[in-house]
């Protein structure tokens, strides 16, 4: 393959130059540390230098594609450009060790000075550091005051003893011990330091600190560090920049101004390339796309009568296809009746509303319109051409998401004057653009199976897909196919490269060099993946790029990418208050927008897809490189990021359990890169053997300027690399996978890597005590604090950990750490700053941690404890003391807290749902125990299964703001007594006046609260519109609140409902809306109201008229206990629109005259119903069902003339159904088991089933509908004349007897037609003369029908069926002789005969579809 250009070339500079200047900005910790370094010049001009070679880049603009020395030169300065980096970032590492370790003396001498204080010892006068002797040092264990006890000679590694004050000279004698002074090991003893050299040290005098220049710390002038070396290193860079610039602009000179290349504008340029235009009606064969096909045109055929527009997106990456699938459709024949226009258009990036409307009309009318120059205009032609006609427009390869505004004008002459069925295909590569614009589920289109393939790809290689190639051919073939991943403009590709010469040399030379890969051809399958590729901004493609390290179909969470990208520097901030994170996932949304990464195992992890692996290694070639077995690409010589992968090498011998050496992989190893001190990212995936691994470590401990480091190695081998290291302060993502998980310490080197981000220790398993701040012997985690950097840290499986110490961190995970008993911060206020997910899980014995302890002076207040906390989990820790209120933070995501004692168990987050339950001990929840100023967003609270609560503090509730939805369930003892606590009488007397302002719904199930405390919520509940009541034993009346008689405040209102309390009553407010009751049996609604003119009497309320709110709209009521029910209302207006009664078995009498504004009336069970009263009122009435109400025997339904749906199930004493001629709107009609019913006369029903239970040998359901199948008692319909369903559109029957003449031809609307477990073995002549006469049926199903053996003879006449379905009939053995209508278009065959299967399958066509078991016939 050629060496490719690097179209990112000028925004790589741009990036490269942005980061470095960024890093060296003035009045920054860097400036500032440079200065005092004496290298402040260099840097400058070096500054200076890259703001140079900035602009002169910027004015290259697009000329460098295609001109070599141009590129060669902008090469050259992007490798200058990356060293300089490095220099700054290695620069900075030192500053951050000079500034650790001085702290880590600091510190140390103000912890002795506390312990002499202490002890009453005499301070010395001189408050400096004690000797510079410490700096020689690593304190690696602290007593448990925090003093230094135990020091690690940093010259001879030995350690020493060093708790008491006069530690100090114990330190000094050993340095001027004969074994240290040679130890070779250790560093050099001090020396003076070359003028403009000095480092400022900090000196303490008392409490405060000076900066002192006079004298040069070795501290700051660490291993490795040299100011003449660094001087000299800027230096040559600035110069060989300078060089390069020069050259860059003599270069620019010469070009004519002219010259600017297509990719000028490199995120617009290639979009708007002609390549891109694949838009043609000269369509070839399309392969493999014949369900989307039928799929596209059922949905066509469904949408026929829908309203305005149908918009169908079709999603996929180039080259798969979008514009041959509507190619295909807009070309159907059979879609030629379907519509009277048929438009196709091809978008081009830049969104013009004139133009695309322009070539819309001259698709649909012969006339020129050019003279128009209005857009409203425009459109007002269109619409008049387009008006009452039917069109299918398509959208072809749409990028720009136009906003709303722009769209809804595009398409408005096609949504106007109640236009029906108009159709939109839109091809797109963007899944955003088919969300917003999609009115329907959008098609996504992948690669092409295999075997559509093979074909589409011998029709590519030798013209025609019947060719009978060679053997030898086919099996080369065969590979290149499989490498294609059925991507159909691959396949054109390679074909038109294979086409050119039939042998086996030649396609084993393609196969070879993966030729198909180039992008040099520009119609090429390359090619179309960079248009998207471009369109992306410069840090997301190189997210994107970086990843092609990684082997095909790697497997990444969102958040190790992410994590992945900022280790890399590839995120930056950008001017929102977004973090990195944040950002790198809404980078990570763009690549899965435009197909770069797929979500895969329910959307939890991501994946390149198909050829955008290949593509993303052909982009990223001269940065990345990957060592995947003996068979390999060229590693360039500017990679900068290697991943090696050994599976396809060393495999494990199954009956030794070696594994072999390979000295072959070896070789390409130690040759394979010819630089990697240049190396940022090193990945080792796979098994090795010893001999590999010594290779690995000789070739990369020189890795100078690594900042990822991820391999699959033994804990040993991960330990020894680290050490081994020359350089590891650069390191800011460390990840170990190892599936031996062998007990290692983690290695003390680890406090030498400032810059480390992240961290994942799940392999330490064998330690006994933690301290991240020093760790001596027997501590494994040493030093973590010098990390001022890591932001993560996870420890999982650390089964012998008692005790932990963390720094600040973004993100803590502890998890299985069976004998942790304490874990402490550092910090415990930096760690409240930062902290933003914590995970703490089965850790059964720790009790202490920090952060949820309360200070001495604590006093809970309103302001979140967390703030930034997004994320918290914590389970199975029973003796975790929390002291503080949960949740701690406003804006967490989730929250789950189980089993952590005595902290109730806790799900959910901030901005949608919480739910709290199950803890038996809590009896009161108060602002100890929720945080409720952190849930002023929540909008659905759940309270469940707490057994012993008693109260909810009132100013606690009046804090939820958003809260729309209350439901407490099984809370027995909550508010069950009348007596107000201590407690509660003070919160009431600080709650707001309204507890809870926003809610809408109330729930209160298996509660024993009090009537009392009820009205009290309802009163101060200003805006509730829902009111569920269930199992609430105590509640015996709802009475309508009177209008002024609620009080403004919680405790006078609380203390006058006590005056004139009545026991178990509920004031319910007059705003109510819904109103739901079940199982409580004493509960009634009170029937005496003034303003009610003669039903005040005793009597009148034991008719139980119900008075209910004015507005309330549905009423549900299960369990009722009465005689009667008689809803009323105040001033007799009414609103509702619903009842539903359910079992109420005491009910005889429904009195609905009150309920005049009804539209749907459902009564269940009640088996004592004797009269449905009042049926007369309800005019407007659209539903009536009527379920097991055994007794009721008449139905007067004369007035119900709005009725459109009657259900009459299992009412076995129901004789007559009066006034039926009068429902002239009734569509449904079901009947089920009620045999005394007579019907007289049913006109206008489109849906008839008149059911009685059905065999339980078959399913319910058919494999093409989810409508349910029952048998049909038919007897009844015999006696019907022919003009009894003059409306009906679908009839299911299992009786052959109303298949009669007269019958069948008063079914003139007649579209579907189910014949059901009929025990005819065929059809009379008499019926099938009858079933001809069925001119409008569309749909012919046979199901279940055991016995029928002989199919209709005359099927072929019937003049308007599209579709025959012929399911669990497994006697017919064949289809009619006179075959079927030729108009046909589907054909359903399931369970039935071999026989019958066969012949239908041969029968399969383009035009018909024949479907056999589940499965389409291709």
């Amino acid at each position: 393959m050629e060496a490719v250009e690097e179209p990112t070339l000028e925004p790589a500079i741009g990036w490269l130059a942005d980061t470095i200047l960024a890093n060296l900005r003035a009045g920054g910790k860097l400036d500032s540390w440079i200065l005092q370094a004496g290298l402040s010049n260099d840097v400058e001009e070096l500054k200076s230098e890259v703001e140079a070679v900035e602009m002169v880049v910027s004015a290259v603009q697009g000329r460098a594609a295609g001109n070599k020395p141009l590129t060669r030169s902008l090469t050259a300065v992007k490798e200058l450009l990356y060293d300089a980096d490095d220099v700054v970032d290695e620069l900075d590492g030192y500053r951050l060790q000079q500034e650790l370790q001085l702290g880590t003396l600091l510190q140390t001498q103000q912890v002795e000075r506390s312990r002499e204080n202490a002890n009453d010892a005499q301070s010395s006068s001189n408050c400096r550091l004690r000797s510079e002797r410490w700096k020689h040092f690593d304190i690696i264990e602290h007593d448990q005051n925090g003093g230094p006890s135990r020091a690690r000679c940093k010259r001879c590694q030995k350690e020493l003893m060093c708790r008491t004050k006069n530690g100090t000279s114990v330190l000094s004698k050993h340095l001027e011990t004969e074994g240290c002074a040679n130890s070779k090991c250790g560093a050099s003893r001090p020396s003076s330091t070359p003028e403009g050299t000095t480092i400022p040290t900090p000196l303490a005098t008392g409490s405060r600190k000076r900066m002192r220049t006079g004298q040069v710390s070795t501290a700051a002038n660490p291993n490795g560090w040299s100011k003449d070396a660094f001087s000299e290193r800027i230096q040559v860079i600035t110069s060989q920049l300078q060089r390069k610039r020069e050259a860059t602009t003599r270069l620019l000179e010469i070009l004519p101004s002219d010259s600017v290349g297509a990719g000028s504008s490199h995120h617009q340029g290639t979009i708007s390339d002609p390549s891109r235009r694949t838009s043609s009606l000269v369509q070839g064969k399309v392969y493999g796309r014949a369900a989307e096909k039928r799929s596209i045109k059922m949905l066509i055929r469904n949408h026929k009568s829908t309203a305005g527009v149908t918009v169908l997106p079709i999603v996929g990456i180039g080259g798969v296809g979008k514009t041959a699938l509507a190619q295909l459709m807009f070309n159907d024949p059979a879609l030629e009746s379907q519509f009277d226009h048929k438009i196709w258009i091809w978008v081009p990036n830049n969104f013009d509303e004139m133009r695309l409307t322009r070539e819309m009309l001259d698709c649909v009318s012969h006339e020129t319109h050019d003279g128009i120059c209005s857009f409203p205009k425009l459109q007002d032609v269109l619409k008049g051409h387009i008006k009452s006609k039917r069109i299918l427009l398509i959208l072809d390869d749409v990028w720009e998401g136009m906003d709303d505004g722009r769209w809804n004008k595009l398409l408005a002459p096609f949504n106007s004057d109640g236009a029906t069925g108009n159709m939109i295909i839109v091809t797109t590569r963007k899944s955003s653009i088919a969300k917003k614009r999609g009115t329907t589920r959008p098609i996504y289109l992948h690669g092409l199976k295999n075997d559509d393939f093979w074909l589409l790809f011998k029709a590519c290689a030798f013209g025609d897909e019947n060719y009978e190639e060679q053997a030898s051919l086919s099996d080369i073939g065969q590979k290149i196919a499989q490498n294609l991943k059925g991507n159909p403009l691959a396949a054109q590709t390679a074909g038109s490269l294979l086409r050119d010469q039939l042998t086996v040399d030649h396609w084993s030379n393609i196969l070879k060099n993966e030729q198909w890969k180039s992008l040099q051809h520009t119609g090429g399958i390359m090619s179309a993946l960079k248009l998207s590729y471009d369109d992306l901004p410069y840090p997301v493609q190189q997210c994107f790029s970086y990843c092609s390290i990684f082997p095909y179909n790697y497997q990444f969470t969102a958040e190790k990418l992410v994590r992945l990208w900022i280790s890399q520097g590839f995120v930056k901030h950008d001017h929102s208050s977004s973090s990195l994170e944040e950002i790198g996932q809404y980078y990570l949304t763009d690549l899965v927008n435009l197909g770069f990464f797929e979500q895969v195992k329910s959307q939890t992890y991501y994946v390149m897809c198909g050829l955008m692996h290949d593509f993303a290694r052909l982009v990223s070639r001269t940065e990345c490189g990957a060592l995947e077995g003996l068979q390999h690409n060229e590693i360039f010589p500017t990679v900068r990021h290697l991943s090696i992968v050994t599976d396809y090498v060393y495999r494990r011998d199954g009956q030794t359990g070696n594994i072999p050496r390979s000295e072959k992989f070896e070789f390409f190893l130690q040759n394979i890169v010819a630089s990697v001190r240049r190396l940022r990212t090193l990945v080792l995936i796979g098994k090795y053997d010893s001999f590999f691994f010594q290779a690995f470590h000789d070739v990369f401990e020189k890795s100078h300027n690594l900042r990822l480091l991820q391999m699959s190695a033994t804990s040993t081998d991960f330990k020894s690399f680290l050490c081994s290291l020359v350089n590891a302060t650069r390191l800011r993502y460390l990840k170990l996978e190892d599936d031996n998980a062998e007990q290692q310490p983690l290695p003390h080197v680890l406090s030498k890597f400032f810059h480390l981000q992240e961290l994942d220790g799940a392999f330490f398993m064998s330690l006994h005590t933690v301290n991240l701040d020093n760790c001596g012997e027997g501590r494994i985690l040493s030093s973590l604090e010098m990390l001022r950097f890591l932001k993560r840290l996870k420890l999982r499986n650390m089964r012998s950990v008692t005790k932990i110490s963390v720094p600040s961190l973004e993100e803590l995970v502890l998890d299985g750490m069976p004998d942790l008993q304490t874990c402490s911060c550092t910090s415990v206020g930096d760690m409240k700053s930062s902290l933003r997910v914590l995970e703490i899980q089965r850790c059964p014995l720790l009790e202490v941690f920090d952060l949820f302890q309360r200070g001495g002076n604590y006093e809970i207040e309103h302001k979140s404890w967390l703030p930034n906390l997004r994320k918290l989990i914590m389970h199975n820790c029973p003796h975790l003391q929390v002291q503080t209120p949960l949740p701690p933070s406003a804006i967490f995501s989730k929250l789950s807290i189980n089993k952590v004692s005595p902290i109730m168990t806790m799900e959910g987050s901030s901005m949608e749902k919480l739910e709290i339950s199950g803890y038996s001990e809590m009896m009161t929840i108060d602002d100890k125990i929720l945080a409720f100023h952190n849930l002023k967003d929540i909008k659905y609270l759940e309270i469940v299964n707490c057994e012993s609560l008693a109260s909810i503090s009132f100013k606690g509730l009046s804090q939820l703001m958003s809260l729309k939805s209350l439901k407490i369930v099984n809370c027995r003892e909550l508010f069950s007594l009348d007596d107000m606590l201590e407690q509660t009488h003070d919160d009431m007397i600080t709650a707001n006046d309204d507890v809870l302002p926003a809610l809408e719904s109330l729930d209160i199930k298996g509660c024993g609260m009090t009537g009392k405390w009820l009205s009290l919520m309802l009163r101060h509940s200003p805006t509730l519109k829902e009111l569920y009541l269930y199992d609430c034993p105590q509640l015996k009346q709802l009475k309508i609140e009177e209008e002024g008689n609620v009080q403004p405040n919680l405790l006078p209102a609380f203390e006058a409902s006590s005056s004139d309390y009545v026991d178990g009553v509920v004031h319910i407010p007059l705003n109510l809306k819904k109103i739901k009751i079940g199982g409580c049996p004493h509960l009634i609604f009170d029937g005496i109201r003034e303003g009610f003119a003669g039903f005040t009497s005793s009597s009148q309320v034991e008719n139980r008229r119900c008075v209910l709110p004015q507005s309330l709209e549905q009423l549900d009521w299960s369990d009722y206990s009465r005689k009667t029910l008689r809803p009323c209302f105040v001033g007799n207006l009414t609103c509702l629109k619903k009842i539903n009664v359910t079992n109420g078995r005491s009910l005889e009498y429904l009195q609905l005259d009150s309920c005049a504004a009804l539209e749907q009336l459902e009564i269940r069970g009640c088996d004592q119903l004797v009269t449905l009263e009042g049926l007369q009122s309800l005019a407007i009435l659209r539903s009536l069902t009527l379920y097991e109400n055994s007794r009721l025997e008449s139905l007067q339904l004369h007035s119900c003339t709005s009725l459109e749906r009657l259900e009459i199930w299992f009412c076995s004493s129901l004789v007559t159904l009066e006034g039926l001629p009068s429902l002239v709107k009734l569509k449904h009609l079901l009947i089920l088991k009620s045999p005394a019913l007579g019907l007289r006369s049913l006109v206008n029903i489109k849906h008839l089933e008149l059911r009685c239970r059905p065999p339980a040998v078959l399913p319910l359901t058919t494999p093409e509908s989810s409508e349910l199948i029952e048998g049909i008692s038919s007897h009844s319909l015999s006696p019907f004349n022919c003009e009894l369903f003059p409306a009906l559109e679908r009839l299911v029957i299992h009786d052959l007897s109303p298949l009669n003449t007269s019958f069948c031809k008063g079914l003139t609307c007649l579209r579907s037609l189910k014949l059901v477990f009929l025990d005819a073995t065929r059809l009379t002549d008499e019926q099938e003369r009858a079933l001809l006469l069925l001119g409008s049926l569309q749909k012919l199903s046979f199901w279940a029908c055991e016995d029928l053996v002989d199919l209709p003879a005359g099927l072929g006449g019937l003049p308007s069926l599209k579709k025959l379905d012929i399911s669990w009939c497994k006697h017919i053995s064949g289809l009619p002789n006179a075959g079927l209508p030729p108009w046909m278009e589907k054909l359903v065959i399931y369970k039935c005969s071999d026989e019958l299967s066969e012949q239908c399958r041969s029968l399969a066509t383009s035009k018909l579809e024949v479907k056999i078991d589940g499965d389409y016939v291709k």
